[in-house]
C-alpha cells in the first residue's frame, strides 16, 4: 500500500486511535499508559491486549497512521500549481508545517526530542521508510533511481526535519512567523534539489 494513501481505522479502532493521539499530546510518548488511553476511549484494558501485543505496538500503529494522514493531506495544496519539481517543494513545506503545528509533535518535541528525531532518521524504522517512500514518490521521483535519488531523498528529509519537528515559537504575528518559516524551508529545499530559488512556489 502506498504511504500516500489515507488509511481509515476500523469502527471502534478510530476512537482508540483518537484517544491515543490525545494522550500523546497531553503527556508525550514515555508517560502514556494503556489505562489512561482506555479511559479516554471509554473502553477497557482487555480490549487493548486483544488487539495490540504491547503499548509500544499501539503507539507505533497510531503514530504511523497519523503520519500517513498528514502526508496525504500535505498533497492537497490549494492555489495554482507551480512547475512539477517546485510542486514537490511546496508539498514538503506544507507537510513540515502540518507536522510542526501538530499537538502530538509539540508534546514529543518537548518531552522526547531525541526519540522523535531518531524515529524518522533511523532507516530501520517504519516512520523513516514511510517518509522516504513518500518523498521518492512525490518529490525526488524525477531523479534516476539508485544512489542519486536515495541521496537526494535523504537530503530533503534531513533538511525538512528541523522545520517539521520543532514547534513554532510564540509570536505576536503567527501568520507572519509561519510564512517566514515556510519561506526559509522552501529556499533550503530548492537549493537541496538544485532548483532555481526564484521558482514560484
Amino acid at each position: 500500500m502506498s504511504s500516500s494513501q489515507h488509511v481509515q481505522a476500523p469502527p471502534g479502532m478510530a476512537t482508540v486511535y483518537r484517544a491515543t493521539l490525545d494522550a500523546l499530546a497531553m503527556r508525550g510518548p514515555r508517560r502514556v499508559g494503556i489505562t489512561h488511553i482506555a479511559k479516554l476511549a471509554d473502553t477497557n484494558r482487555p480490549f487493548f491486549y486483544r488487539n495490540w501485543a504491547t503499548p509500544h505496538v499501539l503507539l507505533r500503529d497510531v503514530t504511523l497512521q497519523e503520519l500517513k494522514r498528514v502526508l496525504h493531506q500535505a498533497r492537497e495544496v490549494p492555489g495554482p500549481l507551480p512547475p512539477p519539481r517546485c510542486q514537490g517543494v511546496r508539498i514538503v513545506v506544507r507537510a513540515a508545517r502540518l507536522l510542526r503545528e501538530h499537538p502530538v509533535v509539540a508534546a514529543m518535541a518537548r518531552t522526547e526530542p531525541v526519540l522523535t528525531y531518531a524515529a524518522v532518521l533511523r532507516p530501520d524504522t517504519v516512520w523513516h521508510r514511510t517518509a522516504s517512500h513518500w518523498l521518492t514518490e512525490h518529490v525526488t521521483g524525477h531523479l534516476p533511481s539508485g544512489i542519486e535519488r536515495d541521496t537526494a531523498t535523504l537530503a530533503v528529509l534531513t533538511t525538512a526535519l528541523p522545520y517539521a519537528l520543532i514547534p513554532p515559537e510564540e509570536s505576536p504575528d503567527p501568520a507572519a512567523e509561519r510564512a517566514a518559516v515556510d519561506g526559509r524551508l522552501s529556499q533550503a529545499l530548492h537549493a537541496c534539489l538544485g532548483l532555481p530559488l526564484a521558482c514560484p512556489d
